[in-house]
């Protein structure tokens, strides 16, 4: 898969993760505490190395060991994938009859994703109805011959308010517009519950009426997870999930345990959760350890890079110096290398500095991620870039790339003032920037000159035979023959 392709999926993956992090928020209104147990369900970075993790649900809340599983799609509704291999069915991956599914409805095409409020279900009440559910097509057997399994239920296109069922058992609703409307379909379903109390309202496409599975009941936090105890627990769901609640909460009573599963754990995925606990409570005993794992060269590929994502999860500078380590140029894989560097940009302790030393980094693939992981530029750092847009080529791209990228109207002027080769770079990274923000901030550095210079790009931005065109131009070209 290459760069396109990783995009494309990459769009497709990020509802999963801005519905997570739609379903813990909205959590909290009931007491829980989730964190994200499935590593990466709350991002949507696209890796080519395939680390098969134990199949858990996106959350955890650490409070009660309630363990939840979101589905964001464009339509809400109640759909859930399913496959006939082993440990791939759709209640499958850990997921006990009082857990959680969460279905809301995920709109990205506006500038700030939109979200449904989640209407939730437990396991059990969709386990009691999924001879109810509706299977589609199977897909092709490379694609795992999944199916989907669809319960149903009732999603209004309108807004309105819920007026109750009337005496023919029909779902009375009235709509903002003042019309009544009577649902009757659901009559045929063989098992009904509504969700809605009369007087509450409706929100068109993001409210569930009326479906086949049972309401989840109370969702208040019971507070009553016995973190020792579930660290010794024979499912192995239950251990994963002890050991990074443990790790993340930093509780230090219970580090002799996470200790004893480095010797003592069958499953390297939980020993790898122990030692990055322990290396957020103790980086200085446990940090090293990791950094171990990800530069032996014996260990698998899964292995090694997950431990760069462990590492990309404590926020202490061992961790990102250990990242550090892990990415020079002498290591021999470069996904490992870009991942780490990855986590120095994009971790929970970004550490700028050390990514700026891969920017113009000899592998193109670690320079790219890089780049676009570095989402600031340090004062101290500008002089730097604006220097290489006098140098070779390489740094030039690279330098006005970065100055792009952070809207450094000011220094890229100054380049242009200076003159030179970096001139160039300089106007060619400027006429990139929308024109009315290069006049708001460049204010008496931007010359009648300079304006003059940069209208020739800048009225590029407005030529649609660019972009999408482009394509259309190119496939009429070829058929004139």
């Amino acid at each position: 898969m290459g760069f396109k392709e990783d995009a494309d999926f990459a769009r497709f993956v990020s509802m999963g993760a801005i519905a997570a992090d739609a379903v813990r928020r909205d959590l909290r209104r009931y007491g829980h505490d989730a964190i994200e147990l499935e590593r990466y369900a709350m991002a949507n970075k696209v890796w080519q190395t395939k680390v098969k993790r134990l199949r858990l649900p996106d959350r955890v809340c650490v409070r009660c060991g309630l363990r939840i599983e979101s589905r964001g799609k464009t339509q809400l509704s109640i759909v859930l994938s399913h496959s006939d291999a082993a440990g791939r069915s759709w209640d499958g991956g850990g997921m006990r009859d009082q857990d959680l599914y969460a279905f809301l409805r995920v709109d990205t095409t506006a500038t700030r994703p939109h979200t449904s409020v989640p209407v939730y279900f437990r396991a059990s009440d969709l386990r009691a109805s999924s001879g109810l559910a509706k299977e589609s097509s199977r897909k092709a057997f490379s694609e795992g011959s999944e199916l989907t399994l669809t319960w149903p239920s009732w999603v209004p296109r309108q807004s309105g308010a819920f007026i109750g069922k009337d005496s023919s058992g029909r779902l009375v609703c009235r709509w903002d517009n003042g019309r009544s409307f009577r649902y009757w379909q659901w009559r045929d379903w063989p098992s009904r519950h509504l969700y809605l109390q009369p007087g509450d309202p409706i929100v068109a496409d993001e409210t569930i009426v009326a479906a086949v599975a049972a309401p989840p009941g109370d969702l208040a936090c019971p507070y009553d997870w016995n973190l020792r105890a579930a660290l010794s627990d024979e499912d192995q769901a239950e251990r994963y999930a002890a050991v990074k609640v443990v790790g993340i909460l930093g509780a230090d009573d219970l580090a002799d345990l996470l200790a004893s599963m480095i010797d003592n754990e069958s499953d390297w995925r939980v020993r790898l959760e122990a030692i990055a606990g322990l290396a957020r409570m103790d980086p200085d005993a446990w940090t090293s350890l990791l950094t171990k794992i990800a530069l032996a060269a014996e260990n698998t590929d899964e292995h090694r890079i997950e431990s760069v994502f462990a590492l990309s999860e404590i926020a202490t500078d061992q961790a990102a110096e250990a990242l550090a380590e892990i990415a020079r140029p002498y290591t021999d894989k470069r996904e490992l290398r870009a991942a780490a560097v990855w986590g120095l940009a994009r971790g929970v302790h970004p550490r700028p500095d050390l990514v700026m030393r891969h920017v113009v980094d000899p592998d193109d693939f670690v320079a790219l991620h890089a780049i676009a992981g570095l989402t600031s530029v340090t004062d101290e750092m500008l002089p730097t870039l604006v220097n290489w847009l006098n140098q070779d080529e390489r740094l030039a791209a690279v330098a006005a790339q970065l100055l792009l990228r952070q809207h450094a109207v000011r220094p890229l002027l100054e380049a242009v003032h200076r003159g030179g080769h970096g001139r160039l770079w300089a106007l060619r990274a400027l006429g990139d920037l929308p024109r009315e923000m290069v006049r708001r901030n460049g204010a008496e550095m931007l010359t009648r000159e300079i304006q003059e210079d940069l209208e020739p790009i800048w009225i590029g931005h407005y030529d649609w035979l660019r972009d999408d065109a482009a394509a259309g131009l190119e496939a009429l070209d070829v058929q004139k023959l």
